[in-house]
């Protein structure tokens, strides 16, 4: 095999994960997630599987008072302060406020049962509000929600989804009562935060972001997005430890300080939401995922040094050019012959040597022979 093909195949193995990221678009897990959202349903068991929550602009939802406890504060005299002489109250128009009391005034949170079965439900969000719907998911269920968005007349309207824990929504919360108050002194300054990059969105303490920085889903009427857990959702502080952490689905109805949300929509929205869970069967622990990409990092590093180690010995192995005439110093390159076929010799026997004969030749021999007289 060539080493250029073998370092081809290399980098296409280790590029291989990056390439399968690349097609797992959100379009391609959208439609994943709208083929799991068909199944049979239960009515929900209020605060046993889900909580109701809502965020309405005539309300403060903070421990230390409403918004209309700010009206009867008195501050340093003000000559260009007019007094109200009329002895009555603004009234707060809530014809486009569907929320009961006891969705706002919520001051204490029931624990949940995990979340193992699946629901249907229709919230309706006012004007300028915020619907919620808080849950406690299993790590051991797959779970895909599926949200849409209409007005009363069953029209679709868009508006902004998003998933919040439960300190993300609680910056959330502060969020929105800032922005309903005159009276903090931050508005105008995480309004200018909220676009805010990605790398640095961990240091903005005045901001929120949603859970893992992915499920905000802004200025559309239809949403479908699937979840499974590591393990549980828990959040470590150096202040209050570690806090078990609930899941908020968060229908957005008003303008909130993200730049590309939509607007307040004035009019009534109503949210079918569907909860489908699927039991996980096989679930892989957490540390794979550091095991995946530890080993994607170190293949991609070890790249150059594979060039690097081909090139310096591509140098070393000396090739003998082909098709030339042998000299002393290049050995002549001998072709194969076939072997030759020995053809059989016929063995002759000689005849046995006569003795007359023998005999016959030493008489002739002596014969021929000089006398000694006549030897020098």
């Amino acid at each position: 095999m060539s080493p250029h093909i073998r370092v081809g195949s290399i980098t296409l193995t280790l590029l291989l994960p990056l390439l399968l990221l690349a097609f797992a678009t959100p379009v391609s897990m959208q439609v994943e997630a709208a083929d799991s959202c068909a199944g049979d349903t239960s009515p929900i068991r209020w605060n046993e599987t889900a909580q109701r929550l809502s965020l309405v602009p005539f309300h403060n939802g903070n421990w230390w008072g409403g918004f209309e406890d700010y009206d009867d504060v008195e501050y340093y005299e003000d000559d260009n302060r007019q007094e109200d002489t009329s002895g009555t109250q603004p009234v707060q128009d809530t014809s486009l406020s569907p929320e009961e009391p006891w969705m706002y005034e919520t001051w204490m949170l029931p624990q949940l049962e995990p979340l193992e079965e699946n629901h249907y439900t229709t919230m309706l969000i006012g004007n300028d509000s915020v619907g919620a719907l808080r849950v406690n998911l299993s790590a051991d269920y797959r779970t895909t929600v599926c949200i849409t968005l209409q007005d009363t007349n069953l029209n679709p309207i868009n508006g902004d989804i998003y998933l919040l824990t439960t300190e993300e929504y609680n910056s959330y919360t502060q969020s929105y009562h800032s922005s309903h108050s005159d009276y903090y002194g931050y508005n105008e300054f995480e309004e200018s935060l909220s676009n805010i990059p990605p790398e640095w969105r961990s240091f903005n303490f005045l901001g929120w972001k949603s859970y893992r920085d992915s499920h905000e889903y802004e200025q559309t009427s239809e949403v479908n997005f699937a979840l499974n857990l590591d393990g549980p959702e828990i959040y470590s502080s150096f202040f209050v430890g570690t806090t078990w952490e609930d899941f908020y689905i968060v229908i957005d109805a008003w303008d909130n300080v993200h730049d590309n949300d939509a607007d307040s929509p004035n009019t009534i929205i109503a949210a079918d939401i569907t909860i489908i869970t699927t039991e996980r069967s096989f679930i892989l622990p957490p540390f794979t995922v550091s095991l995946v990409f530890l080993a994607v990092l170190l293949g991609t590093l070890s790249i150059p040094f594979i060039l690097n180690a081909k090139y310096m010995k591509a140098g070393l192995v000396a090739e003998v050019p082909q098709n030339i005439v042998p000299s002393l110093e290049t050995p002549a390159e001998y072709t194969q012959t076939l072997p030759v076929q020995e053809v059989a010799k016929e063995v002759v026997e000689l005849p046995p040597p006569d003795d007359s004969e023998s005999i016959k030749n030493q008489q002739v021999w002596e014969s021929s022979a000089p006398p000694e007289s006549e030897m020098p």
